[in-house]
């Protein structure tokens, strides 16, 4: 097996103190950022771009708010790992003169509302393409709570079936991160799903037949692994808290009534 692709972000979150501190220079910086941006945009590429436009953000807010730098040392495992609030750091920002410091406030003011305008922009995508998800329990829809399962999603014929399983995104955390496999990505031929479950999946467990089988389903085509895998993750895991909220709800019920 190859090495993983190692994730790196467009730009540093340092950016602005990188020298020389000059507003003409960041403003063409910033225009390369967008425009490099644009055009995974344009290729209906989601991530790892949403991750590094919401830290840019964030960090932008930091810099108005306390003029202090917000980054992260994270060593990224996938192109949609979430940055959770443990993996960010704050440091003062660098020494500077008084004229770069005053470069630096001109270049603040003109990036901030660029900044949260192309936010904007790349989080109407996210919905739109999150919005045409649809998500259907095939099999096993009584055991949807459980930790595992499977979940599939076909296009021109060939279908992706992975294996998962939804586990706390940090430890304590109340935040879900579901971790996936891909057991098979070929033509179905005549292989039936619990066929392809028992042929292909790498879990040594005898469950295998009762945990759940969903279908994802997209009312576009998108590139798989930089926007669809990560957003059918997100899906599983609003549907399962979901189905867990009305869970609670009910036992909660049953126990006021006895």
């Amino acid at each position: 097996m190859g090495r993983k692709k190692k994730i790196e972000f467009l730009m540093n979150t340092d950016w602005m103190f990188e020298k020389p501190i000059d507003r003409e220079h960041k403003e063409y910086k910033l225009l390369s950022y967008f425009q490099k941006m644009g055009e995974k945009l344009d290729n209906m590429e989601l991530y790892p771009g949403f991750i590094e436009l919401s830290l840019h953000l964030a960090n932008v807010q930091t810099l108005l708010k306390d003029r202090k730098l917000l980054y992260t040392n994270k060593r990224f495992s996938s192109v949609d790992d979430e940055l959770l609030v443990k993996d960010l750091k704050i440091k003062d920002v660098p020494e500077m003169s008084n004229d770069e410091y005053q470069e630096f406030l001109k270049i603040l003011t003109y990036s901030a509302p660029r900044m949260f305008e192309y936010f904007g922009i790349a989080k109407s995508v996210w919905e739109t393409v999150f919005d045409s998800i649809n998500l259907k329990v095939k099999k096993n829809t009584k055991n949807i709570l459980s930790q595992k399962g499977y979940f599939y999603y076909t296009v021109n014929d060939k279908i992706n079936v992975w294996e998962y399983e939804k586990k706390p995104a940090a430890k304590n955390s109340p935040e879900s991160k579901v971790f996936v496999n891909l057991i098979y990505s070929e033509n179905k031929k005549d292989l039936t799903m619990p066929k392809i479950i028992n042929t292909f999946s790498k879990w040594n467990t005898e469950d295998k037949t009762k945990l759940p089988v969903i279908e994802m389903i997209s009312r576009g085509e998108f590139p798989i692994d930089e926007t669809l895998l990560p957003l059918f993750k997100r899906k599983l895991i609003s549907y399962v808290d979901q189905k867990q909220i009305i869970e609670n709800y009910k036992k909660q019920k049953e126990e006021l009534n006895v």
